[in-house]
């Protein structure tokens, strides 16, 4: 049978949605295309973003203190000095060079039992003096006081983290260009600092 055997209007239906159907699973595959790319694009803008927060928050010292004149940085000694000097991904504490950490200047020094601290060593598990000498360090960002000067900190190990005396050997805060000097007497980490105490 040849295709002038069938009438005209009933060909011509036949032909039109035999046109309509390639271009229906174009259109589709053309959606389906751009929804994806659409999917992937976003997709790669979040894992971007949720890095750069987490290397942000990576970044920050392990407790900041707030910008403001009236915080007393005696109280944040250990996280200033002791935490940033601790290796956060070993399985045991070991010691790392905090000054980089803390953007010191060329004269900080820090000593571990009377000897320079050896990055990579044990942190050790009984009691241990910690001395600094802080060369325009910044433990607490670029928003919170510098501190300057010398401090010895005779640190103990406890079952909710460190505790410690500190002797003060000319260390100050300097905040928009006052020096504090760091107070005598015991400090800890971590801390609530809603209580001021140790949290356990």
């Amino acid at each position: 049978m040849r295709r002038s055997d069938f009438p005209r209007d009933s060909v011509q239906p036949h032909i039109e949605h035999a046109r309509r159907v390639p271009l229906r699973a174009v259109g589709l595959f053309t959606a389906v295309g751009v929804a994806s790319a659409l999917g992937y694009a976003l997709g790669l803008a979040a894992a971007i973003g949720l890095g750069a927060m987490v290397s942000t928050t990576l970044a920050r010292p392990a407790q900041e203190v707030p910008a403001a004149p009236g915080v007393d940085a005696s109280r944040f000694i250990l996280n200033a000095l002791l935490v940033p000097a601790l290796d956060p991904d070993s399985s045991i504490l070991r010691w790392v060079d905090p000054r980089p950490r803390l953007r010191c200047g060329p004269g900080t020094v820090v000593r571990v039992n009377g000897a320079p601290l050896r990055p990579g060593a044990a942190v050790p598990d009984e009691p241990f003096d910690m001395e600094w000498w802080a060369d325009e360090c910044h433990p607490f960002g670029a928003g919170g006081p510098r501190l300057d000067g010398g401090a010895r900190l005779t640190v103990y190990r406890e079952d909710w983290g460190f505790s410690a005396t500190v002797a003060p050997q000319g260390m100050h805060a300097v905040y928009a260009s006052n020096a504090v000097p760091i107070s005598r007497g015991m400090a800890t980490y971590p801390q609530c600092l809603e209580v001021g105490g140790p949290c356990r």
